[in-house]
Formats: structure tokens, C-alpha cells, sequence
């Protein structure tokens, strides 16, 4: 079941926006951006405990980054099964999304919930009563796909621990550096301390090897309370 709030285009590629820089180009993809809503969350918040109270849940997962093919991937694989997943059960507040669109959204303040069977309607009663959305969009099974459908039509299919678990590793040939050694061994009792702290940490913040430099200007005021050597 997802329960909490509906699922909207917000959030599309949030991950990926996540590390972009910020640019007039890359405003163009402002719906990437969630949009948060603090007074849900905490009635989602305590929607969840109250189910949990109730011994209704068997597994539980937040939406985050790609929303419910992480959510679902993740679930699967933790309980070593897969699941089916009907994107028009979805409820979405926008219309005409398609199934890439309900499966990557980001929206905020969303559950996916493995609800023990039969007590669906426990579930729907307490998500009603603290005004939120629940709706039953697939169902568990065991064949460690998770088997994205539009009505009855399959529109994707996965093994769920590729994504969860199964991403190749690369690991490069590597070796320790020798002047690793000259630094791990260097005496500081023969570094003579400067004689204007405020001068030499502005000059330490110049240095690009501390701080990336391109693509924005930024303004900072330094306040030194105490230094103590």
C-alpha cells in the first residue's frame, strides 16, 4: 500500500539534480526540486506509529531518491521477494502522468507499506482519519522481480536486487603514496606559529585546494572568540 500524500511530477530526478550545478541552464529543471510539506509529515508521522501500534505492518519504507522504484527494490530485496506493482492504483493530483513518471516521482511525505493481508481496511480507517491518502497498488510474491504494471499491462520489470544490492563494484589498483609517510611523521613542534591567525585562515580559504572556486562568488565574515596552540 502507499499511504501518506499523492503523487505529483515534483521530484523527478531529484538524486541526480542533487549534484548539478546551479546554473541558468539547470533551471530548467526546477521540478526536480521536492516540494515539502512539514504539517503532513507529522501527521504521516504519527499515521505510521499507529499502524505499527496496531500490528498491521509487516515491512515498511520511506519514498526517497527515485521514489517508489527505490522504495519497492529496497523492500523486495531486504525480504527476499519481489513485488507487483499497478501504477493506476497510484494516486497521483496530476493528470495524465505515465508510469516512468509515477515511478520516479520524488513527492514528499509518501509510505510504502507491506500490510499484513486482511487488514487492509484497518489501514484505510486510521489513514482516513488523520486525513491522508491510502490506496493498495500491488501486492508481494516470490519471484525477486519487481514487475511494474499499467492496468494489466506489464511496462517494466527488474530483478530487485539489481538495483538494490547489485551494482558492479570497480576496484582499481592502488598503492599508498610515499609522501604519505613524510606527512604522517611530520614534527610540528618545528613549525613556527603565526603570528596573525585571522591573515593565515583567510589565506587557507583562498586556497582551491579547500574550496571549489568556479561557478559562484560568496561573501564570508570570520569571528575568532579564542585560538589556543
Amino acid at each position: 500500500m502507499l499511504v501518506g500524500h499523492t503523487t505529483g511530477r515534483d521530484g523527478m530526478g531529484g538524486a541526480s539534480f542533487a549534484s548539478c550545478d546551479l546554473t541558468k541552464e539547470s533551471e530548467e529543471k526546477r521540478s526536480a526540486v521536492q516540494v515539502g510539506d512539514p504539517f503532513m509529515e507529522k501527521l504521516l508521522l504519527e499515521a505510521c506509529l499507529e499502524l505499527i501500534k496496531e500490528g498491521c505492518v509487516v515491512g515498511i519504507q520511506d519514498l526517497g531518491a527515485a521514489g517508489l522504484t527505490s522504495a519497492s527494490c529496497e523492500t523486495a530485496f531486504r525480504g527476499e521477494s519481489g513485488i507487483k506493482i499497478d501504477v493506476t492504483k497510484v494516486i497521483t493530483r496530476e493528470k495524465g502522468m505515465n508510469p516512468i513518471e509515477i515511478m520516479i516521482s520524488e513527492s514528499q511525505e509518501r509510505m510504502l507499506v507491506i500490510v499484513e493481508k486482511g487488514k487492509e481496511d484497518r489501514v484505510f480507517k486510521i489513514f482516513n482519519k488523520w486525513g491522508l491518502h491510502a490506496s493498495v497498488i500491488g501486492e508481494v510474491t516470490d519471484d525477486g522481480f519487481v514487475s511494474v504494471y499499467e492496468g494489466e499491462r506489464l511496462v517494466g520489470q527488474v530483478p530487485a536486487k539489481l538495483l538494490a544490492d547489485g551494482a558492479p563494484i570497480n576496484l582499481r589498483p592502488f598503492k599508498r603514496p610515499k609522501y604519505m609517510d613524510e606527512l604522517m611523521n611530520f614534527d610540528t613542534s618545528k613549525v613556527e606559529k603565526p603570528k596573525d591567525l585571522k591573515e593565515t585562515i583567510l589565506k587557507l580559504l583562498k586556497s582551491p585546494n579547500i574550496a571549489l572556486k568556479s561557478g559562484f562568488t560568496a561573501s564570508m565574515t570570520i569571528r575568532l572568540e579564542t585560538a589556543r596552540y
